[in-house]
C-alpha cells in the first residue's frame, strides 16, 4: 500500500463569524480553531476566522475515502447550516493530508462524489511523498 499515513479536514474560514459561532450553527465542535486577534502582530497576513474538524487522530486508517466519508457523515443533515454559513461570507473546502511511500494515491468513489456535489465542498490534497532515506531522495544508489 502506498500511504503510510492520511486524515481529512472540514475547514470553514469566516472574516466576521467567531468559530464558536460556526461550531453552535454546524452542532459540531472544532477540533482546531483559531479566532481572530485583534492585537497579533500577524493580523496584516490572517484576516480570517478559522475553524477546523479533523478526522486526524480520530481515524486509524489508511484509507483516505474513510476519512472523507467521515465528514461527509458529520454533516449529514446539515445541508442548510452550510448553506447559512456561505450566505454569512464563510469559506468551506476539505482538505486531505497524504503521505505516500510510493506508487498510488488517494481517490474518490461516484457516491462520495455526489456527497460531496451536494454539499457543495470543494476537495484538495496535500500530498507528500517519504523516502526510505536521503539516497532515494538525492537520487543515489
Amino acid at each position: 500500500m502506498s500511504c503510510i499515513e492520511t486524515y481529512a479536514t472540514l475547514r470553514i474560514f469566516s472574516q466576521t463569524m467567531h468559530p464558536d459561532e460556526i461550531s453552535q450553527r454546524l452542532t459540531l465542535d472544532a477540533t482546531r480553531a483559531k479566532p481572530i486577534d485583534p492585537e497579533s502582530k500577524y493580523r496584516p497576513r490572517r484576516e480570517h476566522n478559522f475553524w477546523a474538524w479533523s478526522t486526524r487522530g480520530t481515524l486509524d486508517s489508511t484509507d483516505g475515502l474513510k476519512h472523507i466519508r467521515a465528514i461527509v457523515q458529520a454533516l449529514a443533515g446539515k445541508e442548510q447550516n452550510l448553506h447559512a454559513l456561505r450566505d454569512a461570507g464563510c469559506e468551506i473546502d476539505v482538505s486531505c493530508y497524504w503521505l505516500s511511500s510510493g506508487q498510488g494515491g488517494p481517490y474518490l468513489d461516484t457516491s462520495t462524489l455526489t456527497d460531496l456535489s451536494r454539499l457543495h465542498l470543494d476537495i484538495w490534497w496535500d500530498v507528500y511523498f517519504h523516502a526510505e532515506d536521503d539516497r532515494e531522495i538525492a537520487g543515489g544508489t
